[in-house]
């Protein structure tokens, strides 16, 4: 199925230039940009054009790594180091996301916002929480937008009420990805150890066994700063 769009396009084809092509037509087929040019030919005559006038079109943006159970928090602790910070505001936020409705609240401002500013396509870490982690897949689809999501894996260093058995966070990740992973194209799962500090050894040999068979990719965190490069360093 083909798509026409009409608008002053702006794109990069390499890093090094903008494209700009005024009153110019993007070209879509199957929901993949086929080509971008200054005008049509005959073989698109019949063809309806979406006109958006003087408007820009742009690419969206890709968000390659964002929390969204942190979208409450935007703008909070500029106070503190990143360890203190997680214990004093993230941890305990993050904590409400075991109630599916907080997790459907906050989920859906933090989708809205993605739309809003253009980020077309992102990848997230939730939370522990299998079902809400669910619930932003789900409403993910809902929005047309496109993502990587993952169910966050930890069990050591990190408060009790955020702290997983090894054992039920391996069960609980393979859960969900059976239940998520051929749900839908555009919204897929990824695997989410959170940082190593936050995980044993063994959850780390038991999430490599899992992505072993489901072969999907990975996401973490490399050391952010100075302290934890220490603690890192002592474990």
């Amino acid at each position: 199925m083909l798509k026409i769009y009409k608008g002053n396009i702006v794109f990069t084809s390499n890093p090094e230039k903008f494209n700009v092509i005024e009153n110019g037509y993007i070209v879509v087929e199957d929901g993949k940009v086929k080509e971008v040019r200054e005008d049509l030919n005959e073989g698109y005559k019949d063809i309806e054009i979406e006109d958006f006038g003087d408007k820009i079109i742009i690419p969206g943006f890709v968000d390659v790594h964002v929390h969204a159970p942190q979208f409450e928090n935007l703008g909070l602790g500029f106070d503190k180091e990143l360890l203190p910070w997680l214990e004093t505001y993230t941890f305990p936020e993050e904590s409400k996301f075991k109630e599916t409705s907080y997790a459907k609240k906050v989920y859906t401002n933090f989708i809205r916002s993605l739309w809003e500013k253009g980020s077309t396509r992102s990848i997230v870490f939730a939370t522990i929480h299998k079902e809400a982690t669910e619930v932003l897949m789900e409403l993910f689809k809902k929005s047309g937008l496109s993502a990587y999501v993952g169910k966050v894996n930890m069990d050591r260093n990190s408060p009790e009420f955020l702290t997983e058995d090894t054992l039920k966070s391996k069960e609980d990740t393979i859960e969900w990805l059976e239940d998520t992973k051929d749900r839908n194209k555009n919204i897929k799962p990824i695997l989410t150890p959170r940082f190593i500090p936050s995980c044993t050894d063994n959850l780390m040999e038991e999430i490599k066994q899992i992505n072993n068979i489901y072969n999907i990719p990975v996401q973490s965190h490399l050391s952010e700063n100075k302290s934890e490069i220490e603690w890192v360093a002592e474990l």
